[in-house]
């Protein structure tokens, strides 16, 4: 399985959703479905292409906020760190320039620089971190990390200071170097242990090519306030018809949301988390989605309890203003952030999960969707010219225009390709990628595209699969 999906991520140069997409397909091929870790994912990612650019530039130049979130990060910004400290042994030096923390995750911005000349040729080459990889993953893994100069599994290490437990995950990605010595990183650490508990105090962090020896400490006691409250009840899922979810507790800060509850639903096989929306002060509800708070497409079970709960985590990368929430809405009851009693809750209906047909790829075509069953059930505005064979969906102040036949189409009038991109050699990671064009289609009088395309409307749409694991010729959209 790990060979069958890094082979498929060297091919692939997709968005999240389509590696998602990837991942169910290659579970069906095998029928053994499998639910993803995180550290597993990051290891599986950094082993891959990891893709760098000069869109961090600004990032790393602005610090952890710009790196890591958009819009308007007030919120956040007082929690902020900076300078936060370094270690060096006679070849490198490793600081921490900048970190923020919530009650699940410690976000962070770090810089090495080599010491001598040497030292600063094997960094910029990518030996130094591909030559720590040779004892556990072996000379291919070595060749890998110098032909795409990732960072690899192994490379990134963090444990709590108290305790000396390693956390449950680390997700990383490059940025563009601040000089000629150096190399930096925006890394994402898990506030959570490798037992599944939510670790407390500092954490190091070190390199694997320096040794923990050479850790930096990072507080964590100026982390973001967080609101929490307490559910103890069923409450209505994200999957229509599936089984009531029990939630004891959740907690809310601008950054995330996270509840312990039941999750797994068994007679699907499948992940089945609660149906979240958000009670506005102004009056008006609005989705997880709208907000930006996406699963991190695992939940962590929670070790030492008699029954099965587990920690579900949702992220943002637009920080919310958590005063203007005046309550959370789990399925149909309302949850008032001010500790008041939870009482019933009317909420749209076109604002709740929903299926939609999908239609599995073929021949050189990604997943697809018709469009006007999907707007009828979002609630979205559809409009169709048989003269020019266009259509023109329009949801939350975004307008999709769609031509039959065309390989491009248009949101709010600025033009948009639909590619597809393969790599020529599908077993070297250093070949081209080859692009295949993909079209707005017209077929037995209905309108398909690409599910990509409802990234611009702020949808989540995994991929459901039948009884037996296979893609089900479904996907489950959440507005």
């Amino acid at each position: 399985m790990k060979q069958d999906y890094n082979r498929a991520m060297d091919q692939l140069h997709l968005p999240p959703q389509a590696e998602q997409r990837i991942l169910t397909a290659l579970e069906s091929r095998a029928k053994q479905p499998k639910k993803r870790n995180w550290r597993i994912g990051a290891a599986l990612a950094a082993a891959a292409v990891l893709m760098t650019g000069s869109a961090f530039a600004v990032a790393y130049r602005s610090g952890v906020l710009e790196a890591f979130f958009h819009g308007d990060t007030s919120q956040v910004e007082p929690y902020v760190q900076t300078a936060v400290g370094s270690a060096e042994n006679q070849d490198y030096r490793l600081t921490v320039d900048s970190a923020v923390c919530d009650s699940q995750t410690l976000y962070a911005v770090i810089t090495v620089e080599g010491l001598n000349n040497q030292a600063v040729e094997d960094l910029k080459s990518n030996k130094v971190i591909a030559e720590s990889h040779r004892e556990v993953w072996g000379q291919e893994m070595v060749d890998s990390l110098m032909a795409n100069g990732s960072a690899g599994p192994d490379t990134f290490w963090a444990a709590f200071a108290d305790n000396g437990t390693h956390v449950s995950g680390i997700q990383y990605q490059g940025l563009t170097a601040p000089s000629d010595t150096s190399r930096s990183w925006q890394v994402k650490i898990s506030l959570m242990d490798a037992d599944h508990k939510m670790g407390t105090g500092p954490v190091l962090f070190w390199l694997g090519f320096m040794g923990k020896e050479y850790a930096v400490e990072i507080p964590t006691d100026t982390a973001m306030e967080t609101v929490q409250l307490s559910i103890d009840r069923d409450v209505q899922p994200e999957y229509p018809g599936g089984p009531t979810v029990f939630v004891q507790s959740l907690e809310l800060s601008p950054t995330s949301i996270a509840y312990v509850g039941t999750y797994w639903d068994e007679q699907r096989d499948a992940d089945n988390p609660a149906a979240i929306f958000f009670r506005m002060k102004d009056g008006q509800i609005l989705t997880r989605m709208q907000l930006g708070y996406t699963f991190l497409d695992h939940a962590s079970r929670i070790k030492d309890l008699a029954d099965p709960l587990y920690r579900v985590h949702y992220q943002t990368d637009t920080p919310v203003d958590v005063d203007q929430v005046a309550s959370i809405i789990l399925g149909d009851v309302e949850f008032p952030l001010d500790g008041s009693a939870p009482s019933p809750a009317d909420v749209p209906k076109n604002l709740y999960p929903f299926t939609c047909t999908e239609i599995i790829p073929g021949e050189n075509h990604f997943f697809r969707f018709p469009v006007e069953e999907l707007c009828q059930k979002l609630g979205a505005d559809y409009r169709w010219d048989e003269s020019t064979q266009t259509a023109t969906a329009t949801y939350r102040g975004v307008t999709l225009t769609m031509t039959v036949g065309e390989s491009c189409y248009q949101v709010n009038g600025e033009t948009v390709e639909l590619n597809y991109e393969v790599r020529s050699d599908p077993i070297s990671p250093d070949s081209d990628y080859k692009v295949y064009p993909q079209y707005i289609s017209l077929e037995d009088g209905v309108l398909t595209v690409p599910v990509n395309v409802l990234d611009h409307w702020s949808l989540d749409y995994p991929p459901l699969k039948d009884t037996d694991g296979n893609l089900a010729g479904m996907m489950l959209v959440i507005p």
